[in-house]
């Protein structure tokens, strides 16, 4: 039917009207992953990073398969401190106000404050008022057949220990302390604290700090490594077995004879990691600081450079 001259103005209004209701009403395209239209976007999945653990074993803290001692809990990670003969490498956690009576042991031991605070005291008397409160960070220096004991601050703590066995047996009196002095004698107990470190930087730009001996040479070590961010090694070993807590920061590790950051793990603060002997590995730092203790039986130095 013909269209009157009246009617037409009013279709060129109705048109464009449509075509706008028409457009605002067609579906957005899909984003990627959601089902829209009837059919979906497809994700590539990212297949989970594996190591062989047979060079390089680690837990995340929630990891960790602490055994529980009643208040407190354990971990051997190396060794067997009731054995003569080798050294032991041990973690253990304890509660606030958890105390220790006065003990001594018959061979060196170092522990270090993985977090929490470290009450220490020395002596054949068990005197609360009279401890140094060591915070994460610092390694204390035990002398063998000399009495101490410790107790535990409102934060809880975490230790490990290194040391050659037998941990337990040394003498169980000594002549009591004089009144006066410091609360920790350096005689039977002595701590180092981070604060009071000494850093040598690298040539990859880390530094490190040889807390107690020396990688390189043979005997126990307690040392101490800073990375920057996006700083690498590259791969390599070392001649007996080596062990790692996170202390800061996250610690990217892979194993095998080439580098390749994207096939590493990353391992936050309260992590830990055993690296056997002879087992190449890498690891290294993307977008924040490090800061990890090693410690071991040297000698360990790496067979490889450092980037």
């Amino acid at each position: 039917m013909p269209t009157s001259k009246r009617q037409r103005p009013r279709l060129r209004f109705i048109v464009p009207l449509a075509v706008c209701v028409s457009v605002s009403l067609w579906p957005a395209l899909p984003k990627r992953g959601s089902k829209q239209l009837g059919f979906i976007v497809p994700v590539a999945a990212q297949a989970p990073v594996t190591l062989d653990r047979s060079i390089r074993d680690y837990k995340l803290p929630s990891e960790i398969p602490w055994v529980e001692r009643g208040a407190s809990a354990s971990l051997t990670l190396y060794g067997d401190a009731s054995q003569p003969g080798g050294f032991y490498v041990s973690l253990l956690r304890r509660p606030f106000d958890n105390w220790s009576t006065p003990h001594s042991h018959p061979s060196e031991r170092y522990v270090t404050v993985l977090e929490g605070t470290f009450l220490a005291g020395t002596g054949p008397v068990q005197d609360r008022n009279r401890v140094d409160a060591l915070k994460a960070g610092t390694v204390v220096s035990e002398i063998p057949n000399r009495m101490h004991y410790d107790g535990v601050g409102q934060d809880g703590v975490t230790l490990l220990f290194i040391g050659m066995a037998p941990s337990g047996g040394g003498p169980t009196t000594e002549p009591p302390r004089a009144p006066g002095g410091p609360n920790v004698d350096p005689t039977a107990r002595q701590a180092k604290k981070v604060e009071d470190m000494v850093w040598t930087k690298a040539a990859d730009a880390s530094t490190f700090v040889n807390v107690y001996g020396d990688p390189g040479k043979p005997g126990i070590y307690v040392q101490f490594v800073r990375r920057p961010p996006n700083s690498w090694s590259t791969a390599h070993g070392h001649p007996n077995d080596q062990f790692i807590w996170v202390m800061g920061g996250r610690m990217y590790i892979g194993t095998g004879s080439s580098v390749d950051k994207d096939k590493t793990v990353g391992m936050p603060r309260g992590s830990y990691i055993h690296d056997f002997a002879n087992g190449r590995h890498y690891e290294g730092t993307k977008d924040e600081d490090l800061w990890i203790l090693v410690v071991g039986m040297g000698p360990a130095a790496p067979d490889g450079a450092f980037n």
